[in-house]
C-alpha cells in the first residue's frame, strides 16, 4: 500500500483484515464461486459478498476488484433480478470500488440508483441498507460533495441507532466514516466527540471485526491530532494504536508485517519528524525495515516508504548533517523502487524525486538534482516550489545551469502547475478527440492504450513485489520488468510521433509544457510575458518570471506574501463601488468608491512583482500576464510604475500608461503568430433578462431572488452601435432567454456579449444553492435561466471574443482560488479566442463609455489589436474622463482582456 492511497483505504484495510487473516492476493473468480451453469444460492451471494469486501478493502486492489464484482453481479442479475436484495449486496461493492478508483461522476450516478433501490427494497432494521448508505456517501465525497456526504451519514447514522441492535458494528461502521468526513471537513467538535464515542464503544469488545474498529478509531484519532492539533501530542496516540493492532493481529505469523501496521509506523515516524522528535526515527524503523527485507524483500514497495522516512529524518533540516550520504543513498534506491511500479506523475514518486533533488542540490550535486526535475515528466507537485526554485537556484549559481536553463525548467513546473479548471478543459478535449475516427484519433487511442498497458504492468508489478519472497514468482517478476521496458519504449516512440505529426493533439492530452524557444516564437519584438505565481504557504516564497525574445529575468517575493495579500485587499476595498455583492447589478452614477484609492500601495505593489522583473518589460508595450494565486483578483493594469506625488489617481503613472495588458488562462495561451485562425463575425448580445416570469415547465424558479438589469439594455445598445449593428442583433429582456442561447448558431457570431448576473458556485438562488457557477438568463422554454459553466462548455463557438459584463467573471470566488472562474474557463473551451470579463459590479454610464470606446477604437485600428484598443479607452477616461470620477480605477478598471482574440 503506498502512501498515496486515498485516506479512506486505510479504514478500510483494516476493517477488512478484522477477521485476523490477510485478504486473498487474487480473488477466486465467480465461475469458481458459483458454476456458471447453476443457479446461484443466497449462500453464494453471501460468500462472495464477503470475499469482494475483504479483497477490495483489505488488497487494495480496487480495479481488480471492480472487473471481478460486476462479473458476479451478471450472474445475481441473472438469478435475482436486477430489483433483488441479492443485487445490492453486489452494487454497493461496485460503488466503492469506482469510488476508490477516482471516478467521482460514474461512482456518483451509480450511487444514486444504488440508494434508490435500497429504500425501495431494504428495511431500516437490515444491515445491508447501511452498507449502502456508506458507499453512497463515499462516492459523495468523491465527487466533491464532501458536505453532503457528512450530512447523509450523520442522518444515516441516527437512524441506524434507533433501528439497529446496541452492539451492531454497522453502526460503528457508520460514526467511523462520519468522524473521517467531519475531520475533513473542518467539523472538528464532532469528530472528537466521535472518535471517543468510538473508542468507549469498542474498548471492551474482543471480537475480531471489534478490534479492527477500535485499531482504525485510534488509527484516525491520533492521525485527526497530528493533522489539527499538535503532532507531539498525537505521538503516544500512535503507539496506543499500534498497540492495539498488535493485539489484532497477534496470531498471525507476522503481525509486525502487516500492511496496516506498516503504515501507522509511517503515520509515527512523520509525527516524530514534525514534532522535532527526528533523532528518534531511526530507532523506530531500522529494525523494521530490516524485517521488511527479510519477508518482502529489498525491491518491497513498503521498504520504500519507509527508507522515504528515514532519510528524511537522517536529512534533517541544516545542509551538511552527518546523515547526509546515507540519506542521499536511501532516497536513490527509493526512487528507483518507485519508478518501476509508479505512474511518473504519482504523488509517492513525485515526493521522493523533489527531495532527492534537494538532497543533491545541498550537497553540491545541483545537476543531478536538475536531472530529478526534468524525470518528473513535466509534473509539479503542490506545494513543493520552494524546493524546485532553491535547485533551480543552486543550480544556476554553480555553473551547471544558465539564467535561461533555470527559466525554462521554472517554467515548465509553473505551466503543469496550472489550475484545475485550465486541467478539467483539457480533460474534456481529450474525450472529444478521442470520440474521433481520423488519423489523430487513432494515434490518440494507441498512446491510451499503451499508458493503459503500462499502467496495468506497473500495478501488477508494485502487488508482485508486496508479497512475500516465499510467495513470489521471480520469473514473473522478471518478465513483468522486461515489459514494462518494452512499453516504456513504445510510450517514447508514439510521443515523438505525435509531437512530429500532430503537435496540437500532443499539447492537448499530454504535458502542455512550452519551451523557452516556443514562447519567445510567440512573443513580438514589443511584446513580454510576466508570470506572477502568489505564495502558497508560509514558507514559500512565491515566483516571478518574465520572458522576452531576448531577456529572462526570474525572481522570488522579497517580501512576505502576506504583506502582498494585504495590499491586494487594501486596492480592492478601495475600488468596490459596493461591498459584499457577487452579482453583476451594474450601479447608477451615484455610487461612489467606497474609499480613496491607496496610490503609495499600487506603486509599492508594482514595485516588489513587475519592478523585479522591469529589466525585462521596460520598453515592451504588451505585457502578457499569467497570474496565479492572490494577485489574480487585482488588475494589474490598477499597479502604480512610479512613486506618486500626490493622490490625485488622474496624475496617477498606472502601469496601464506604458503597456497594454492581456491575461492568459495559461501560457500555452500565447497567441502564434503569423497564423490566422477564421472566426465569426457577427455579433450578438444578451441583456435586460427579466426574473420575474416563470413558465409551468421550468424546473427551478428564481424566485425574485436576482434583481433586474435594465440598465444593460442600453449598455448592449451602444456596442452594437459603435460596430454598425442593428437592434435585430440584440436579445433583450424576455428574449433573453438561456433557451436562445442554446438554440442559435452561435458559430458564426463573432462578438458575443452577456450583460447580466454573474453567479458562483454556492450561491443563493430562490430555495437552493447553484452547485455551479453561471449566468443568469431569462427562464423558460424548458430551460431554469441558469447558463451552467458544463452547459456552456457544450457550446460550439468560434468567437473572437466574449464579453461577460457581470462580476467576478474574471477571477475565482476566494482568496488564492483559480486565477479564471469557471464561467471564462466553460467560455474559452467551447471557443472562444478571448474574453472581456469583470472583477466587480460595474457602474453604468462609465461601463458604456469604455466598452463603447474599446470596441469602437478596435473597430477602426484593428492592426493595434484589442488590448491597446482597451488601452486608449482606459485613458481617455482617466485624462478626459466625462465625469471627474472616472479617473478613479474603480470606473475604469474593471474589465480584464484574457486570451487572444486578434
Amino acid at each position: 500500500m503506498t502512501r498515496a492511497v486515498h485516506w479512506l483505504t486505510l479504514a478500510l484495510t483494516l476493517l477488512a483484515a478484522s477477521a485476523g487473516a490477510k485478504p486473498p492476493a487474487e480473488l477466486p473468480s465467480a465461475a469458481q464461486t458459483a458454476p456458471a451453469t447453476e443457479a446461484l444460492t443466497q449462500a453464494d451471494v453471501d460468500e462472495a459478498s464477503h470475499l469482494l469486501d475483504v479483497f477490495l478493502t483489505g488488497a487494495g486492489d480496487f480495479a481488480l476488484a471492480e472487473t471481478q464484482a460486476r462479473t458476479f453481479y451478471n450472474l445475481v442479475l441473472r438469478d435475482f433480478g436486477a430489483g433483488s436484495r441479492q443485487a445490492l449486496q453486489i452494487e454497493w461493492l461496485i460503488v466503492l470500488a469506482v469510488a476508490l478508483q477516482g471516478r467521482a461522476d460514474e461512482a456518483q450516478s451509480l450511487a444514486y440508483q444504488m440508494m434508490e433501490k435500497s429504500q425501495r427494497l431494504l428495511m431500516t432494521d437490515d444491515p445491508l441498507a447501511y452498507k449502502c448508505a456508506a458507499a453512497f456517501a463515499v462516492a459523495l465525497q468523491a465527487s466533491g460533495h464532501g458536505d453532503e456526504a457528512l450530512g447523509f451519514l450523520s442522518e444515516a447514522l441516527a437512524v441506524a441507532e434507533q433501528s439497529l441492535p446496541k452492539d451492531a458494528l454497522e453502526v460503528d461502521e457508520l460514526r467511523l466514516l462520519q468522524v473521517q468526513f467531519a475531520a475533513k471537513e473542518d467539523e472538528l467538535d464532532l469528530a472528537q466527540a466521535g472518535y471517543q464515542i468510538l473508542y468507549d464503544r469498542l474498548a471492551a469488545r474482543s471480537e475480531p471485526e471489534a478490534m479492527a474498529l477500535r485499531s482504525l478509531a485510534m488509527v484516525g484519532w491520533a492521525q485527526f491530532v497530528a493533522e489539527r492539533r499538535d503532532p507531539a501530542l498525537a505521538i503516544p496516540l500512535f503507539q496506543e494504536a499500534l498497540a492495539a493492532i498488535d493485539a489484532q493481529f497477534g496470531t498471525l505469523k507476522y503481525p509486525r508485517m502487516q500492511p496496516v501496521r506498516l503504515t501507522t509506523v509511517e503515520h509515527l515516524a512523520e509525527a516524530m519528524e514534525t514534532s522535532g522528535h527526528g533523532a528518534e526515527v531511526p530507532d523506530l524503523l531500522r529494525p523494521l525495515m530490516a524485517e521488511v527485507v527479510a519477508l518482502y524483500g529489498a525491491d518491497s514497495p513498503f521498504w520504500a516508504d519507509l527508507a522515504f522516512l528515514l532519510a528524511v529524518a537522517l536529512a534533517g533540516d541544516e545542509a551538511g548533517g552527518v546523515g547526509e550520504d546515507e540519506a542521499i543513498a536511501l532516497l536513490g534506491r527509493v526512487v528507483a523502487i518507485r519508478a518501476e511500479v509508479l505512474e511518473p506523475r504519482s504523488y509517492d514518486l513525485l515526493r521522493a524525486r523533489i527531495n532527492y533533488a534537494m538532497l543533491l542540490a545541498a550537497n553540491g550535486r545541483a545537476g543531478e538534482g536538475v536531472a530529478q526535475l526534468r524525470a518528473m515528466d513535466g509534473a509539479a507537485l503542490p506545494g513543493t516550489r520552494l524546493q524546485v526554485v532553491y535547485v533551480l537556484r543552486s543550480a544556476q549559481t554553480a555553473g551547471q545551469l544558465t539564467a535561461e536553463q533555470a527559466v525554462e525548467a521554472a517554467l515548465v513546473w509553473l505551466q503543469d502547475s496550472q489550475n484545475s479548471g485550465a486541467a478539467a478543459a483539457q480533460q474534456l478535449l481529450t474525450e472529444r478527440l478521442l470520440s474521433g475516427s481520423d488519423a489523430n484519433a487513432a494515434l490518440l487511442r494507441r498512446r491510451s492504450d499503451i499508458d493503459t498497458e503500462l499502467g496495468r504492468l506497473r500495478s501488477e508489478l508494485g502487488a508482485l513485489t508486496s508479497m512475500p519472497l516465499q510467495d513470489r514468482d521471480q520469473a514473473e517478476v522478471d518478465a513483468l520488468r522486461q515489459a514494462i521496458s518494452l512499453q516504456n519504449d513504445a510510450q517514447a516512440s508514439i510521443r515523438a510521433e505525435m509531437a512530429a505529426k500532430a503537435p496540437e493533439l500532443a499539447n492537448a492530452t499530454g504535458p502542455t509544457a512550452l519551451s523557452l524557444a516556443e514562447i519567445r516564437s510567440r512573443l513580438g519584438p514589443d511584446d513580454a510575458l510576466v508570470l506572477i505565481d502568489s505564495p502558497q504557504e508560509a514558507r514559500d516564497a512565491g515566483l516571478i518570471v518574465a520572458v522576452s525574445d531576448d531577456a529572462v529575468e526570474w525572481h522570488t517575493f522579497q517580501v512576505d506574501g502576506a504583506e502582498v495579500e494585504a495590499a491586494i485587499a487594501t486596492l480592492r476595498a478601495a475600488i468596490d463601488l459596493r461591498l459584499g455583492v457577487r452579482s453583476a447589478t451594474p450601479l447608477v452614477a451615484e455610487t461612489a468608491p467606497a474609499q480613496e484609492f491607496d496610490l503609495a500601495t499600487a506603486h509599492w505593489l508594482y514595485a516588489q512583482l513587475v519592478g523585479q522583473v522591469a529589466a525585462v518589460t521596460t520598453g515592451k508595450a504588451h505585457l502578457y500576464f499569467d497570474l496565479r494565486g492572490a494577485i489574480s483578483a487585482l488588475p494589474p493594469q490598477m499597479m502604480v510604475e512610479t512613486a506618486p506625488l500626490s493622490n490625485d489617481p488622474a496624475r496617477a503613472d498606472w502601469l496601464i500608461r506604458h503597456h497594454a495588458v492581456t491575461i492568459l488562462p495559461a501560457i500555452s495561451a500565447l497567441p502564434l503568430h503569423r497564423v490566422q485562425v477564421a472566426t465569426g463575425a457577427g455579433f450578438l448580445a444578451f441583456a435586460d433578462a427579466r426574473f420575474d416570469s416563470m413558465a409551468p415547465d421550468v424546473p427551478t424558479a428564481l424566485r425574485g431572488s436576482l434583481g433586474p438589469l435594465p440598465e444593460t439594455a442600453g449598455e448592449v445598445r451602444a456596442v452594437a452601435a459603435a460596430l454598425g449593428q442593428g437592434e435585430s442583433t440584440l436579445r433583450l429582456g424576455y428574449a433573453a432567454t438561456e433557451a436562445a442561447v442554446k438554440s442559435l448558431p452561435l458559430d458564426g457570431i463573432g462578438t458575443l456579449y452577456f450583460a447580466t448576473h454573474g453567479l458562483v458556485s454556492g450561491d443563493q438562488v430562490g430555495a437552493g444553492a447553484l452547485p455551479e457557477a453561471a449566468l443568469a438568463l431569462t427562464p423558460g422554454d424548458g430551460e431554469d435561466g441558469f447558463l451552467t459553466a458544463s452547459e456552456i462548455i457544450g457550446l460550439r463557438l468560434n468567437a473572437r471574443i466574449v464579453v461577460l459584463s457581470a462580476c467576478n467573471t474574471a477571477s475565482g470566488q476566494r482568496p488564492g482560488a483559480e486565477a479564471l472562474s469557471g464561467l471564462a474557463q466553460a467560455f474559452l473551451y467551447a471557443g472562444a479566442r478571448g474574453l472581456l470579463v469583470s472583477h466587480w459590479p460595474v457602474e453604468s454610464r462609465s461601463a458604456v463609455r469604455l466598452m463603447t470606446d474599446t470596441f469602437r477604437l478596435w473597430a477602426e485600428h484593428p492592426e493595434a489589436g484589442a488590448a491597446e484598443a482597451q488601452r486608449r479607452a482606459i485613458l481617455a477616461m482617466i485624462d478626459t474622463p466625462a465625469d471627474p470620477r472616472w479617473s478613479h480605477p474603480a470606473y475604469w478598471a474593471p474589465f480584464v482582456l484574457v486570451g487572444a482574440p486578434d
